[in-house]
């Protein structure tokens, strides 16, 4: 029998201690590094794992308050939450929710409309304040025959709008639906009512494209003479009549 095999040889004992004695570390430090492993992987997912729901994934360990993050509020979010309901109140009717309008009725689109998102509000609010009658051009499209209501709230009108409500609609109306234009203020539809107070009659388109667009600027300082008695030739008669009275003052 070879010496290596046999068991009462000295070196074959100590060789076998050996081997014996040298395992037995291996599998300690298996255990204790995955025990390890095993401890540090459960407090990992205790932390981070957001109980596995999708919808509570976080890499912010539970318990501890996350980093305040400055965001600044959008300043005209009143505004134009006061205008949605504005225009819930007195427009959706005809317009529609989808500012859409109805081309069955002759009621033009808000939405996309090159009118409701002109640089200047000058015209629309005195389509607002006082009404549209006959056709009108919206988009290249041509809408006749209809007519818009006058929606300032006066005492004969209580169902209307005050100028802060007509601003906010307006520029709901101006930044819904694909829309982009500049938000309209109270102090905007307040000084186009001054300057038109005097006005009892709907708008026409005609009339309309005269107005200036030129914002804060009255329409006697921005047009020119022949714009002037184009403009004056427009007026019914009765206004007309009231108007070179005023001039005359």
């Amino acid at each position: 029998m070879s010496p290596f095999l046999n068991p009462s040889s000295s070196n074959s004992r100590s060789r076998a201690a050996g081997l014996r004695r040298g395992f037995g570390t291996v599998d300690t430090l298996l255990v204790v590094g995955g025990a390890a492993l095993l401890a540090w992987g459960g407090l990992y997912l205790g932390k981070y794992s957001g109980r596995f729901d999708v919808n509570e994934f976080d890499e912010i360990p539970h318990g501890r308050a996350p980093k305040a993050v400055a965001v600044a509020a959008d300043p005209n979010a009143a505004l134009l939450k006061a205008g949605m309901v504005a225009y819930g109140k007195s427009c959706v009717a005809c317009h529609q929710a989808d500012g859409m309008g109805n081309p069955a009725l002759n009621i033009p689109p808000l939405a996309g409309s090159d009118w409701v998102m002109e640089s200047s509000p000058n015209r629309i609010i005195r389509i607002v304040l006082h009404g549209l009658n006959g056709p009108v051009k919206v988009k290249d499209t041509m809408y006749s025959g209809g007519q818009m209501n006058p929606w300032l709230k006066t005492p004969d009108n209580t169902a209307g709008l005050t100028p802060e409500e007509i601003a906010a609609a307006l520029s709901y109306a101006r930044n819904t639906w694909g829309n982009k234009a500049p938000m309209v203020t109270a102090d905007q539809v307040t000084a186009i009512l001054k300057e038109t107070e005097k006005r009892v009659d709907p708008w026409t388109m005609d009339e309309l494209m005269k107005v200036p667009m030129t914002s804060g600027v009255s329409a006697s300082a921005a047009i020119t003479p022949d714009q002037l008695k184009a403009a004056l030739k427009a007026l019914p008669a009765a206004e007309l009549e009231a108007v070179l009275k005023e001039m005359k003052k």
